[in-house]
């Protein structure tokens, strides 16, 4: 084969045999079935939820469907029905129950000052509301 020859097939790029999965322009509807026939796909079921941690938050993607493609790299490809962020530190994703909740005499007192309510209201609405002094004032009046 001349040199001009093999320059022109090299300039047309893959046109027969196996279509080259990372390059998927421009290539005919047949080629693309027989690529997406060598795809193996999976679903997971029973997914409760998806935990995607950053820097500063923590996304939980509540209630997924899942599906892991592997075409020599695996994919995942990961359809939310709920989303719910949080900062990191703030909230566990275990919570702690009232019992465990610390509550400091400091908070205690600046809750009965402003909400104008007893020791033991204020101890109770603090540990219902997980610590936060904010929330506990609120639910109080």
């Amino acid at each position: 084969m001349s040199g001009r020859r093999r320059r022109r097939r090299r300039k047309r790029g893959n046109k027969g045999g196996t279509p080259d999965i990372n390059n998927l322009q421009g290539i005919s509807p047949k080629a693309m079935q027989k690529a997406l026939g060598q795809i193996d796909t999976d679903e997971m079921d029973d997914v409760v939820e998806v935990i995607v941690k950053t820097s500063e938050e923590e996304i939980v993607l509540e209630n997924p469907e899942v599906t892991i493609m592997n075409m020599g790299q695996e994919i995942w490809n990961i359809v939310p029905h709920g989303v719910k962020r949080r900062p990191l530190g703030s909230s566990s994703s275990v919570e702690k129950s009232p019992e465990e909740i610390e509550v400091k005499d400091s908070d205690v007192d600046i809750i009965v000052n402003t909400a104008g309510v007893s020791r033991d209201e204020a101890i109770t609405a603090i540990k219902n509301n997980g610590g936060d002094i904010a929330k506990a004032i609120m639910s109080l009046k």
